[in-house]
């Protein structure tokens, strides 16, 4: 998400140089969200300088492929990898440095729950909502409802979404929010975190009430922000979800998005830290250009 002001609970977001990143003991790690050409190769050191005088366990980079020798050297390691991220040319690469090597393990049940997972066919077919659903785009008048349904669903989030000053905010910086309404309720949210400069956007922010649940009401805000992003000429679609949601990535396998590789104890979200799994879709692969 964009930079902004948060609460000194929260994982904050700031600048080194001309490039974004996220850190705090939320997470205990820094994400280098927005990398900027101008701050390399200075910004390895950064980092490193900030992970050691925070304790932080883990930094981890989004970046563009051939920028990635001088990480490598550094000690961070590739997670996932998205191909043709950069306005449909370059790859970008997630690559992850532990400072903590209790970080870097994961216990073999969520592995093989995955793995279960990625053999298992998908299933495109999407039935139409029921007509007692509408979905929509949001606005700042939603911002209230929004941060009550996320606190609904999210017990703990890496971002300050149970605020809705910061959602008005990042309605103003790319992000564009989608919403699911039941009976005027609304039960369902979705945003595209949006990079118009490398035509690439984020699926992120999928929240549905409990009681929602089992209509694939995900697949549909998904699908209708594709939609919304194509015909803004937007190349590549990616999402981090977590690894211990079999529900979450079902809905992007069965939408023919493509696994990239798994972020290893990487996020604070719903009270603990979880692994994530970067899952990817190319417009220009789809279309056969």
């Amino acid at each position: 998400m964009n930079a902004f002001n948060e609460e000194m609970s929260m994982d904050k977001s700031e600048k080194i140089g001309q490039s974004i990143i996220q850190h705090g003991k939320g997470s205990n790690r820094i994400y280098l969200m927005d990398f900027s050409p101008a701050d390399f190769p200075d910004i390895i050191h950064e980092m490193d300088v900030l992970a050691e005088d925070n304790g932080y366990g883990k930094s981890f980079v989004k970046i563009p492929a051939h920028y990635s020798p001088l990480f490598l050297q550094a000690g961070y390691e590739t997670e996932a990898v998205v191909p043709k991220f950069y306005s449909g040319q370059e790859d970008a690469l997630f690559m992850a440095k532990y400072f903590d090597p209790l970080r870097r393990r994961l216990t073999s049940n969520e592995l093989k729950r995955f793995q279960k997972l990625l053999l298992s066919k998908g299933n495109t077919d999407i039935h139409p909502l029921d007509a007692s659903y509408q979905l929509k785009l949001l606005t700042k008048d939603d911002a209230h409802q929004m941060a009550e349904l996320f606190s609904q669903v999210f017990e703990s989030y890496p971002f300050p979404v149970f605020d809705p000053s910061f959602l008005r905010h990042e309605m103003t910086a790319n992000t564009v929010y989608f919403g699911v309404f039941h009976n005027s309720e609304l039960v369902a949210i979705s945003s595209a975190e949006c990079n118009p400069k490398y035509k690439n956007a984020e699926m992120t922010d999928f929240a549905v009430l409990t009681s929602q649940r089992g209509k694939k009401i995900a697949s549909h805000l998904l699908r209708a922000m594709e939609q919304f992003l194509i015909e803004k000429g937007y190349l590549t679609f990616y999402t981090i979800a977590r690894l211990n949601s079999p529900s979450m990535n079902k809905t992007f396998m069965n939408l023919n998005y493509s696994y990239a590789g798994t972020l290893v104890n990487n996020t604070q979200i719903a009270g603990q830290i979880e692994s994530m799994n970067v899952w990817y879709k190319n417009q220009i692969r789809r279309l056969g250009c």
